[in-house]
């Protein structure tokens, strides 16, 4: 197994070597690479904690995750994230958009807390994981009652409740904001991207991942 575990990691850093497009599993991957040591990190439910169990790269950083499973619900997830982080180490919140826009109002606390906590918002507009589903080869009624994309402007959010918000658009504009970590206050920082390609990047690499196991 520690042989098989070996070739799996080499081939997911060859893969992920190749990626110059945001793609959400690369997201997860980089992320162990590059948080300063010992961050607090909470994964929200759906598609982040998966591509995290998936393609996280095993290290000494010591990163410090945190989420909630369970009943697998994205209710809560910002508010955890804050609690997380209040009167803490600087942290970050690995969410999809429905997950944060599940929570929004948790941003009314930012008076009252003390801390800082970046926001990784993927937002592939709509519930990404239902992506892998059968059921999406099937529209209507896939993007409607699946998928429910909400087209929300995330920087006009971010200005209502007076949060920091900046989008990402390379891996090393990424790298460069979250090393270092402010100490105080709460941002955003958007990936757009889309969940079509993601499940199809998945989809391939999985499949030859698995191929390699045998």
């Amino acid at each position: 197994w520690c042989e098989v575990e070996l070739k799996v990691r080499k081939e997911i850093a060859r893969s992920m070597g190749e990626v110059e497009a945001i793609l959400e599993p690369k997201i997860a991957w980089l992320l162990s690479e590059i948080l300063p040591k010992s961050t607090p990190i909470w994964f929200a439910n759906s598609m982040p904690v998966r591509d995290v169990e998936w393609f996280w790269k095993p290290n000494d950083r010591r990163i410090q995750p945190f989420f909630n499973r369970g009943a697998n619900g994205i209710d809560g997830t910002l508010s955890s994230a804050l609690g997380m982080t209040h009167r803490a180490l600087p942290g970050v919140l690995l969410t999809g958009d429905l997950s944060f826009l599940h929570d929004t109002n948790g941003l009314l606390i930012q008076n009252k807390w003390n801390g800082h906590l970046t926001i990784l918002l993927i937002n592939n507009n709509g519930g990404g994981i239902f992506q892998m589903l059968p059921i999406s080869q099937f529209d209507p009624p896939f993007e409607e009652f699946f998928a429910t994309p909400q087209t929300v402007n995330f920087e006009k959010l971010c200005r209502a409740y007076n949060v920091e918000y900046e989008e990402i658009t390379t891996w090393e504009q990424l790298k460069q904001k979250l090393d270092p970590l402010p100490q105080k206050g709460i941002r955003i920082l958007e990936l757009k991207t889309d969940r079509r390609l993601d499940t199809q990047w998945r989809q391939q690499h999985l499949l030859k991942l698995a191929l390699k196991i045998d």
